[in-house]
């Protein structure tokens, strides 16, 4: 059945009522005789016009309005669900409700607060513990709303138009780059929200909005998206130069560090490594651009002088006492202890990671300690119990769509089968590189090799040396998409 009365006839009817405004007083306000207010509000053509004048003739805020406006397009939402019950109808409107009521109640002590804000959010010699004290207690206040509410909140709260909060959103975008591409894009958004409302000099907030476009040039090179992570990586750069840093309280290593990693997946390895260098000479994390060479040189296939590095980085991670740097640094050791064969020095580093992995709850990185344990399994001689545990690793990339992540755990298993002479086992476990090979997840040049690997394996031809040969080239281009494979 179409509607009657339009939603601007019915927001005029309710304010006119909500303010005891009879229809006479109401046109005696806006200056329309009274037959013809009736018209307008039950009848005839309301105009845009006519709609202005006898709101203006109302005395409702703008707030007010709009609120009744959302009240109207609710009930109208709630008439077209036909899809729903009455009873789910029910459930959906009150768990709204609530939602609206916690967030207004959360927007209405940001304003509170704004209030107190400093005209001016420039750093102060000796301030900036105290910023990103404060900036931690306003993180923990948005971390758990949606993006789009995190957004409203920056915009209109002053409190929130913090450089250190600009700077502590940009480190969550970068952790979270690593497990949550859109959550990371957010947040980069996000910081870059922030930064060009931050106030002060405008040198000072160039230097910001080129440190928060940084972090969202990461995200995009974590998408894969190269060129133009490198185009908003050169206005980053830009903007940081054309600033200025009082007090040095931004990182001035930072974006030497993110330019690294930029340079690496661009296959610019020398450049990457330099301004690995620039950033642990100028920057304050050393451990971290430590850690971060030591994978460089990983995907260089210099194991050697990876474990020398990671080993270089670990009183420095200790002291620094950040659980997720000391993970990494203990992961990755032990991946490259694998690769120059030292098992038994790994397997005393698998059991530290796997308590740390569990205590930060992620998943992805306890699957990826089973297939590290199952090769250490297959390097000290327990064929049984490292086939149990790739399976099992397998199994879960597969179940969260790694692809790249399930053909090596699939590959270390097929060299455990040929080294039994049971190539049979290894055709049938080609079945499982369909769905690998149909995947968005593996470049051009892996596919190759997996296709080879592939066809001799329902052949019966493959063999242990010729799937130790291709594993090589599949660790190096896990993170060398350039890398070119020749068969």
């Amino acid at each position: 059945m179409p509607r009657k009365l339009t939603f601007r006839q019915l927001t005029l009817s309710f304010l006119a009522l909500w303010h005891d405004l009879s229809w006479k007083q109401l046109g005696a306000r806006a200056g329309i005789p009274e037959k013809q207010v009736s018209q307008y509000l039950r009848r005839g053509t309301l105009t845009d016009k006519t709609y202005e004048r006898l709101l203006a003739a109302i005395p409702a805020s703008p707030a007010v309005v709009a609120l009744v406006t959302s009240f109207l397009e609710a009930m109208e939402i709630l008439e077209e669900d036909e899809d729903l019950s009455s009873e789910e109808k029910d459930v959906v409107e009150r768990a709204t409700l609530i939602v609206a009521r916690t967030f207004r109640e959360g927007m209405s002590e940001v304003v509170r607060l704004s209030r107190t804000a400093p005209p001016v959010d420039y750093p102060r010699s000796g301030e900036a513990t105290s910023s990103r004290k404060r900036a931690e207690a306003l993180w923990q206040g948005l971390a758990d709303l949606s993006e789009g509410a995190r957004l409203e909140v920056v915009q209109v709260g002053r409190e929130f138009q913090s450089w250190a909060l600009c700077e502590r959103v940009c480190d969550e975008s970068e952790r979270e780059a690593s497990r949550n591409l859109k959550r990371a894009a957010g947040l980069a958004r996000l910081a870059q929200e922030i930064a060009v409302r931050v106030p002060g000099p405008v040198s000072w907030r160039d230097l910001l909005r080129g440190y928060a476009s940084a972090h969202a040039a990461n995200v995009l090179r974590v998408s894969g998206e190269l060129n133009a992570a490198d185009a908003l990586f050169k206005e980053a750069k830009r903007l940081w130069n054309a600033g200025s840093n009082p007090d040095a309280v931004l990182d001035p290593g930072r974006l030497f560090d993110l330019e690294a990693s930029l340079r690496r997946d661009q296959r610019r390895f020398e450049e990457a490594l330099a301004a690995l260098d620039i950033a642990a000479r100028i920057g304050r994390s050393p451990a971290r651009v430590l850690i971060k060479k030591g994978f460089t040189l990983e995907v260089l296939g210099k194991h050697g002088e990876a474990i020398e590095t990671l080993l270089e980085a670990e009183p420095l991670v200790e002291q620094h006492g950040d659980a997720r740097l000391s993970y990494m640094l203990r992961f990755n050791l032990a991946v490259n202890l694998c690769h120059v064969g030292r098992f038994s020095e790994a397997t005393q580093l698998v059991e530290q990671v796997r308590e740390m992995a569990a205590e930060r709850g992620d998943e992805n990185e306890l699957v990826r300690i089973l297939w590290l344990e199952g090769r250490i399994a297959a390097g000290l001689g327990s064929p049984i119990e490292a086939r149990q545990f790739l399976a099992q690793a397998r199994r879960a990339f597969t179940s969260r769509s790694m692809a790249a992540d399930a053909a090596l755990a699939l590959l270390e298993e097929a060299v455990l089968l040929l080294e039994q002479g049971r190539t049979a086992e290894v055709k049938e476990l080609t079945r499982e590189l369909t769905w690998v090979l149909e995947s968005k997840g593996v470049h051009r040049e892996a596919l190759a090799a997996l296709q080879i690997f592939q066809r001799a394996a329902e052949l019966e031809e493959a063999t242990a040396e010729m799937v130790r040969g291709l594993l090589g080239f599949l660790y190096r281009a896990r993170y060398d998409q350039g890398l070119r494979f020749t068969s």
